[in-house]
């Protein structure tokens, strides 16, 4: 067995690595993405809706999602909203994710650690987007006096196809407010 002994520097092992890595380099800035444009700025709800402890609903129809855990790298401010936003019936892209308070009364388990985010709210989050579709259609059956059995759902929108009108959850929101908490919301799955 030979041994060979090779001796490379601190310099010579920096340049070679910039050398070899091509000396790319990316810049960002974390304060770019918070920049708004005028025509998003404008597309800010006036109003909002608590319609439960999960989320709000803004008069323009985009949707506010609480995640009451920490994000700590298990991506819980995307799994938890989702899981809300399939429920509601909802187009991921009319939803902002928000950092709910500290609220044990409204919220389980409002902590990080243990991968148990999503086992431990699963549940909770169906009901809180299950619930809140459910109200939104007894909001619009009561508005188009027509069953409720009747009203349906699809991408944030309301429907009634014997009559063919439609609306927003925005526009149902404020209504919604006002009905009373469903004690058996039909969860999809």
């Amino acid at each position: 067995m030979t041994l060979v002994k090779t001796k490379i520097g601190r310099r010579s092992f920096i340049k070679s690595s910039a050398l070899a890595g091509g000396g790319m380099m990316i810049g960002f800035s974390w304060l770019a993405s918070c920049k708004m444009t005028p025509e998003e700025v404008n597309n800010l709800p006036k109003e909002w809706f608590d319609i439960n402890g999960f989320l709000k609903i803004g008069d323009n129809g985009l949707v506010t999602i609480m995640s009451p855990n920490p994000e700590i790298g298990q991506n819980v401010k995307t799994a938890m909203p989702m899981i809300v936003a399939d429920e509601l019936d909802v187009d991921w892209k009319n939803v902002i994710v928000e950092q709910a308070p500290l609220n044990l009364d409204v919220f389980q388990r409002q902590l990080a650690g243990g991968s148990q985010s999503i086992r431990a709210g699963w549940e909770g989050l169906r009901m809180a987007g299950a619930t809140a579709r459910k109200m939104l259609r007894q909001a619009a059956a009561k508005a188009w006096e027509v069953p409720l059995e009747e009203v349906t759902t699809s991408n944030g929108m309301l429907y009634h196809e014997a009559s063919n009108k439609s609306a927003g959850y925005g526009e149902m929101a404020s209504a919604a407010v006002g009905v009373a908490s469903p004690n058996d919301p039909p969860v999809k799955y």
